[in-house]
């Protein structure tokens, strides 16, 4: 059938996304929960484990010198599973455009910057933004991706609709 892909910036609802798909029986991947995301140094190329990088660790240095993303091979799994079935992969990484090829579909969730903020302020199951250098990464990035989007021809969804609107319109979309 189709690998869909769900992105956004952070704070726009893909994991909580992802976790609705999942309670209506879809099969559905998150890239930070399920551990497909990797930390990567920029010059070298090593590729931190998961649990290496603590809150207190993505310092702006740290930041400036890796990139968050997600294996090629992982991603081709999962292309294979979803030959029969519909499966989605929810969220965002740094080489997600070298995979755009894997996707049937590529959804957007879209939020305005005063939602982003109080969603990342106020939110317990990710740590990612809660520090002002990276509040301010997102906010810088939240400016330039929704162009992006658009010119991309991605499938656009406002998630500042309730959860279960957003993902009926993901379904109505897919």
């Amino acid at each position: 059938m189709s690998l869909i892909f769900i992105t956004g910036v952070s704070g726009t609802g893909k994991s909580t996304v992802c976790q609705g798909l999942k309670s209506r029986g879809y099969e559905a991947y998150d890239v930070d929960d399920d551990g497909l995301g990797r930390w990567q140094n920029k010059e070298s190329g090593y590729i931190h484990p998961k649990s290496s990088i603590k809150a207190h660790q993505r310092t702006q240095s740290f930041l400036d010198n890796h990139l968050w993303v997600v294996p090629r091979q992982k991603v081709e799994d999962l292309a294979k599973l979803a030959m029969n079935k519909k499966v989605f992969l929810c969220g965002v990484f740094s080489n997600e455009n070298e995979m755009f090829d894997l996707f049937s579909k590529i959804i957007a969730l879209t939020i305005d910057k005063e939602t982003l903020i109080n969603r990342i302020k106020s939110r317990t199951n990710n740590d990612f933004g809660k520090s002002e250098h990276e509040l301010i990464h997102i906010l810088d990035w939240h400016k330039e991706v929704n162009k992006s989007y658009k010119r991309s021809g991605h499938v656009i969804i406002d998630s500042t609709k309730g959860l279960d609107q957003v993902i009926d319109d993901i379904i109505k979309s897919t």
